[in-house]
């Protein structure tokens, strides 16, 4: 099964908890700003991804959203 995730950027407060409890290194802070000024998470691979649900649970703001897909 192949995980999707979604991230809502201008929801998050760039804490990072998603970045420090993702085992497989699917996350990283961007340099990039939403508009409240701050950094927020970015997905750096999605292959890595094993929908364990740690960063969606974590995430104070609820900015991040996991679906699972079936692979063909």
């Amino acid at each position: 099964m192949k995980f999707i995730l979604t991230i809502d950027k201008e929801r998050c407060k760039g804490c990072g908890l998603c970045v420090k409890v993702c085992e497989h290194s699917v996350l990283k802070l961007t340099e990039l700003m939403n508009r409240k000024g701050y950094r927020y998470p970015q997905v750096s691979t999605t292959a890595s991804c094993r929908g364990c649900r740690q960063c969606a649970e974590i995430c104070p703001d609820a900015a991040i959203e996991l679906e699972g897909e079936e692979e063909k």
